[in-house]
């Protein structure tokens, strides 16, 4: 079963750029989904405002994956929730 911040993350990639989820693979690099560099930025400006959270510059340079990212939102919500 998915989850929910799945769910969101996935929504957040049909919504905004007509990226299915099927086309969402782990492994898949970012920059093959066909995205633009200005939809690459709104990208990580959409995953902030979603799941209210910042990525830092060095953090948005090493995300190279759709896996990076999602782990990326993740860790960001894990961090929160200890707090």
């Amino acid at each position: 079963m998915i989850s929910v911040i799945d769910q969101r993350f996935n929504k957040i990639f049909k919504q905004h750029f007509l990226i299915t989820p099927a086309q969402l693979k782990v492994r898949r690099k970012l920059q093959d989904l066909g995205l633009n560099q200005l939809e690459m930025n709104e990208v990580f400006f959409y995953l902030e405002t979603e799941f209210k959270i910042d990525f830092s510059d060095n953090e948005v340079q090493s995300i190279l994956t759709v896996g990076d990212a999602l782990n990326a939102v993740k860790r960001h919500i894990e961090t929160v929730e200890l707090h």
